[in-house]
């Protein structure tokens, strides 16, 4: 098995973080914490797992921060045991080859995806599940830091050349799409999830931060569950600002970002105090943040009127530093969001996959377009690199891995 991992050697960790930090070209070298290996197939550990044969897998923004060891010792993903090796990759389309004497669910030759890629019952092949993942929403799994009855089972993942994984973790792919379509199911699936956990109501003015793949999706998503509103993006790169008109954005937020937000929104008058510190009144009825970090955590919370909504979709893993402010002073709304899980749409009850794929499939989302690079599974590297470049021609990069 030809796989990429994240190896959890704390010496190692650190010299990335330094490495991103101070001398970025040593994050190609020997020294980072990720790596790419050829490992001893496993065999399934139990009669309800299946093995795969990975086509294709997309890079994001979860890849990069392993690449760069973002994760900070004050996040609440730092006490939570993990695994020695973390294998990266889960926005794939594979081919089952070998299924267990327990599934029935899958068979030889059909083409399936990760659905459950953080560690809990879905991933780790915990028989008694708990609640959350018994109901679909496995990113809430009360069992994220409890060991797999299997031990420490080197099962591959998006980013290798076959994989095992137990059987309930996977999704189908629909027989109607293409693999090109396929690969772009999973994050297709954090847009649409992302707005049906906080849907913009008719009349609202919303800013979605950030057009990449995420992004993008999202202007799509707003535009399907609420077609009466006003979409305005807010994004440096003028390709992804056309691209995001295309989707259905309305307006591009250009010009001094708080004077372009007073404008857009009927607001106060900006003020502006001490070190260019700046604020109005009004704003933005809801947010969709798609960046994370520090500056985008600080600026929507200014960027939002009074009790409205921040939907917080972008993370590097880590803590942050903002201005919490107006979070009070407002009586702001923020909502989390974490993957995708069970939707409710149309008096339907269904997981994010099933309807994603539904939307791809008859036209509704589009997802042609957004795959802009392919690289070879042992081209990592170069792929991880022309993503920190954030190279304007950049949408999703993916990684062929036969």
């Amino acid at each position: 098995m030809k796989t990429v991992y994240f190896d959890k050697d704390i010496p190692r960790i650190l010299l990335t973080k330094a490495a991103a930090k101070v001398c970025k070209p040593l994050l190609y070298t020997g020294l980072n914490a990720v790596k790419y290996r050829t490992l001893p197939d496993p065999a399934l550990p139990a009669g309800d797992w299946v093995r795969v044969r990975n086509v294709a897998c997309g890079l994001c923004g979860t890849d990069v921060s392993f690449f760069k060891a973002t994760t900070g010792t004050n996040s609440a993903l730092e006490p939570i045991p993990g695994s020695k090796r973390t294998f990266l990759g889960h926005e794939n389309v594979g081919v089952v080859t070998e299924v267990g004497k327990d599934v029935t669910d899958f068979k030889v030759g059909d083409r399936v995806t990760i659905r459950a890629y953080m560690a809990g019952c879905d991933t780790k092949g915990i028989h008694e599940r708990c609640h959350y993942c018994e109901e679909g929403d496995y990113n809430f799994c009360l069992n994220y830091g409890a060991p797999s009855p299997y031990g420490e089972v080197a099962t591959g993942a998006g980013w290798s050349d076959s994989f095992i994984y137990p059987a309930r973790g996977l999704a189908h792919i629909y027989d109607e799409l293409t693999d090109e379509q396929a690969v772009m199911v999973e994050p297709s699936c954090v847009s649409i999830h992302s707005v049906l956990c906080a849907p913009p109501k008719k009349g609202e003015k919303v800013l979605v931060m950030g057009c990449g793949a995420i992004g993008l999706g999202v202007v799509q998503a707003i535009k399907i569950v609420q077609p009466d509103c006003e979409v305005w993006v807010l994004e440096r790169v003028q390709s992804r600002q056309e691209f995001a008109r295309k989707l259905g954005a309305d307006h591009v937020l250009s010009g001094e970002i708080y004077e372009a937000t007073s404008k857009a929104t009927g607001g106060s008058p900006v003020y502006t105090g001490m070190g260019g510190n700046r604020y109005f009144f009004g704003g933005f009825d809801r947010i969709y943040d798609c960046v994370g970090g520090d500056w985008s955590n600080h600026t929507a919370v200014r960027l939002l009127r009074a009790r409205g909504t921040l939907v917080k979709i972008g993370h590097h893993m880590r803590a942050v530093t903002f201005d919490e402010t107006p979070v009070w002073w407002q009586e702001l709304n923020l909502v989390g969001v974490d993957a995708h899980g069970m939707e409710t749409w149309q008096g339907r009850r269904l997981y994010t996959f099933d309807l994603a794929q539904e939307w791809i499939r008859d036209g509704v989302y589009k997802v042609e377009g957004f795959v802009t690079h392919h690289f070879k599974l042992d081209q990592y590297k170069d792929a991880f690199r022309l993503a920190m470049q954030n190279s304007p021609e950049v949408i999703k990069i993916v990684l062929d891995c036969q």
